[in-house]
């Protein structure tokens, strides 16, 4: 059991005060309409939006995931999500402005207005309902389940499912109440205070006696668990193959929550919510830095020093490496900081899903189809009773049944891996339809089946293999399959104005109407290798700054050409919006 002092428990209930109070001071009527529940009006500014993305990725189960990585693969195991570092970059450089001009009120309504005909509100209904509604309870079943695991840590005295079910209600409460700009305020405080406190809690542990600083850490881990980049001589860390194919081919094929091929989710909505082109190019690129470079190193320290403290822990318990220095001696205060870090980035997660679900569930499905017509009041109140629902299922799955979807879940992310190429090419080639993306749906888990299941090549092989033949033959269909409304497409050329390249076959016959639109690829290719030479030269100085010096000689330098390239990149991607032109 962890004992608690006063200024803990001052701590621990901060953070509900400040949401309440954040409710308060943002009452408006914004969010009694479904363009204000679900969008802010479009009037999020740039750091809030992005800021409130960070926070969403930032779960209550993150720093236990980076726990377990590092224990087992060293820091070169971080590469298993740092790629989608690319991914990111790629959706703010290329997509963060076309998502703003499609005027789409979720990622889904994008299909409505690209695709046409009954082949487009079946794709349509049919991701909202699996997305928003059966793969959304999935995903915070995971958070739930680890949040569970949290609470058994620090309150091992009571109920766990008693105190989830009272965190959850919270959550519905302010979610129902604040809208999305309400949700997205609370998680500026609630991002600062989780990562704020992550930085402490790593900065005390390290001076613990039996750790001994940075320099006594190092000394007692083998060198091998503090390599930056996957070996090729050692059988430690991430395997080079791997490594090289989430470089080249996973970033743009995969579905991933958060890392979208071609943006999506949740990061699509705070893009669609925030006020012009220029603030969805801000806030995205303000989320990848954040999420892939200002965050991790806290972790990163506080997983090396669980080895040191803790090196019994099984695979299973091992993430649990990072909560387990809260009963060494901390200073007074820090263990209920350490709780409300937890707790905001927990109901971050929560308000996000529950908001966005119900985005898909109400604005793609139930409007759309069930129930026409009818006013904002009525929508909002069906809105109120399904995340009330997804979050009573959540916690359901999380208490009983999280072990029986567990290969399902795996199954399902591993199975995406064939659809990534047509939520991109969507956007650049006028002939693909809502009957391609329906066929990538279907070809993904078949290709799946017959790589991992069939011939059984394994992790990452069966989505190299996966996401190649569906490309090919996602690319052949496309001249079979037909295609949309030709004035339909047209529209949505003009109104998103994407690099031309791949849309002239449009206009044959009507050539005189065809406009080729400033697209500065350029730019948006140097501002994506740019940015992810600022986050992995910044990543490995923090390395050196902290205890490998000699790399500053080669990251600094990197590092300043990847901040300037950057600021260079993204000056003409802002000149290059409407609002400056």
């Amino acid at each position: 059991m962890i004992a608690f002092s006063i200024l803990d428990h001052v701590l621990f209930f901060l953070p509900f005060l400040v949401i309440f109070s954040i409710l308060y001071l943002n009452r408006n009527q914004e969010a009694r309409t479904l363009a204000g529940y679900f969008q802010a009006e479009g009037k999020l500014g740039w750091f809030v939006a992005g800021t409130a993305m960070v926070a969403t990725t930032f779960a209550a189960d993150t720093p236990l995931a980076v726990t377990e990585i590092v224990r087992s693969k060293g820091i070169s195991g971080n590469w298993l999500w740092w790629y989608m570092a690319i991914g990111g970059l790629v959706t703010v450089f290329f997509f963060s402005k076309l998502w703003k001009r499609s005027g789409a009120k979720t990622d889904l309504e994008l299909i409505a207005i690209r695709y046409s005909g009954k082949e487009a509100s079946v794709l349509r209904s049919f991701k909202a309902v699996i997305i928003g509604g059966v793969l959304n309870i999935i995903i915070l079943g995971w958070v739930n389940l680890a949040m569970l695991k949290i609470i058994q840590v620090f309150f091992p005295e009571y109920s766990e499912i008693l105190i989830l079910l009272i965190l959850i209600l919270i959550g519905i409460i302010y979610t129902s109440f604040g809208g999305l700009k309400g949700i997205s305020f609370i998680d500026v405080f609630q991002f600062f205070l989780a990562w704020g406190g992550c930085v402490v809690y790593a900065y005390f542990i390290l001076g613990l006696p039996g750790i001994g600083g940075v320099s006594g850490l190092v000394e007692k881990i083998a060198p091998e668990k503090v390599n930056f980049y996957p070996s090729f001589s050692s059988s430690i860390g991430l395997p080079v193959d791997h490594f090289i194919i989430m470089l080249t081919v996973i970033w743009w094929s995969s579905w991933y929550p958060g890392a979208e091929p071609g943006g999506g989710g949740y990061i699509a909505q705070r893009i669609l919510a925030t006020e012009n082109e220029d603030s969805a190019i801000k806030s995205s690129l303000w989320f990848v830095l954040a999420h892939y470079f200002l965050r991790p190193w806290p972790w990163i320290l506080v997983a090396l020093a669980s080895l040191v403290a803790f090196p019994d822990l099984t695979d299973k318990e091992s993430g649990k490496g990072f909560l387990l220095f809260l009963n060494e001696g901390l200073p007074m205060g820090l263990k209920g900081l350490i709780l409300s870090a937890f707790l905001a980035a927990y109901l971050s997660t929560l308000a996000t899903h529950l908001n966005w679900g119900a985005s898909y569930l109400v604005f793609d499905f139930w409007k759309p189809v069930l129930q026409k017509a009818k006013t904002d009041r009525y929508y909002l109140n069906v809105t109120y009773a399904l995340q009330f629902l997804t979050g009573a299922a959540s916690l359901l799955l999380a208490v009983y049944g999280m072990e029986t979807v567990k290969g399902a879940w795996v199954f399902l992310l591993e199975s995406s891996s064939g659809i990534g190429f047509v939520l991109i090419a969507r956007w650049f080639y006028w002939r693909i339809s809502a009957y391609t993306e329906i066929l990538a749906l279907i070809l993904s888990p078949v290709c799946y089946i017959l790589f991992a299941i069939i011939l059984k090549l394994e992790f990452p092989y069966t989505i190299l293999a996966n996401s190649l033949t569906c490309t090919g033959l996602l690319i052949i269909s496309t001249f079979i399959l037909p295609t949309s409304n030709p004035a339909m497409i047209k529209e949505f050329y003009f109104k998103v104005r994407p690099p031309h390249f791949f849309w002239k076959g449009l206009f044959e016959g009507d050539s005189k109407s065809f406009k080729v639109f400033p697209n500065g690829l350029y730019h948006s290719f140097l501002g994506v290798i740019s940015g992810f030479f600022l986050i992995v030269s910044g990543l490995q100085s923090i390395q050196g700054l902290l205890w490998e010096t000699k790399i500053l000689y080669v990251s600094i330098p990197i590092l300043l050409t990847s901040v300037l390239l950057l600021r260079f990149s993204l000056k003409k991607s802002l000149n290059s919006s409407p609002s400056k032109q």
